[in-house]
């Protein structure tokens, strides 16, 4: 089984569907969402339709909380409660009860599945260091797990003897003796200084990771950002 892993989508519809096509052309089983489907991005309903429609597997992130307001959480940079407030606006009430109703985390076919922690979901601790990842993964007993919210696609490995961190992953062989945290990158607003959409696709049966990277018109994306009023921080992130 292929199947296609992604995640913090941030409401860019742009990035959203260059990714669709990618997925179509790449012959996938199903695509798994980890969550921050909305908030920052133009459009928060559109990839919310096209997410449901889409994936046989949703979870929430905690942009996708604070917007439905369906759990406590804190949010504190002030432009991103702005950029909330306008998308909640943008959702219906049947929108904002899918999204309340979303899990955080999901153990799914011998995979463990988080948009930021999975020892502690919704606690919106960013995993980027070896010694974060070495203490998350004690916490589940699956080979794998893949998480979202830091933006960056990467890979940790650990065996009995040690654990590294593998950065730009292209394509990775899983090896029977290893444990693995996943990062799949972030679909519409990318942190690795590399402007272009990511996702994963996992297969199962070649037990193989393939990092996936998608041109999208930024521009166009950035603009519609700006048009709709939100702040403007969140158009300049998408720009090279």
């Amino acid at each position: 089984m292929r199947i296609a892993i992604i995640g913090d989508i941030h409401g860019n519809i742009h990035a959203l569907e260059s990714v669709e096509k990618d997925i179509k052309s790449q012959q996938v089983d199903e695509i798994v969402c980890l969550g921050d489907i909305v908030n920052f991005g133009a459009f928060p309903k559109e990839c919310l339709d096209w997410v449901r429609e889409n994936c046989s597997v949703v979870l929430r992130g905690e942009n996708d909380t604070f917007t439905a307001m369906c759990d406590d959480i804190i949010l504190t940079n002030p432009e991103a409660i702005k950029s909330a407030d306008w998308t909640y606006d943008q959702l219906s009430e049947k929108d904002l009860e899918y999204i309340s109703n979303l899990p955080l985390d999901l153990d799914y076919k011998n995979m463990v599945l988080t948009h930021d922690e999975p020892s502690v979901p919704g606690s919106m601790h960013f995993i980027t260091s070896l010694k974060d990842a070495k203490e998350t993964m004690s916490c589940y007993e699956e080979d794998i797990c893949f998480y979202g919210h830091i933006h960056i696609p990467l890979i940790f490995a650990k065996n009995e003897e040690s654990i590294k961190l593998i950065q730009n992953p292209d394509i990775y062989s899983l090896k029977e003796n290893e444990k693995y945290l996943v990062n799949c990158g972030s679909v519409g607003q990318p942190r690795d200084r590399d402007k272009r959409a990511s996702y994963v696709i996992y297969d199962t049966e070649k037990n193989m990771l393939e990092f996936r990277k998608v041109n999208y018109d930024i521009e166009k994306a950035s603009k519609e950002i700006i048009n709709k009023g939100l702040p403007y921080i969140f158009a300049k992130l998408l720009l090279p």
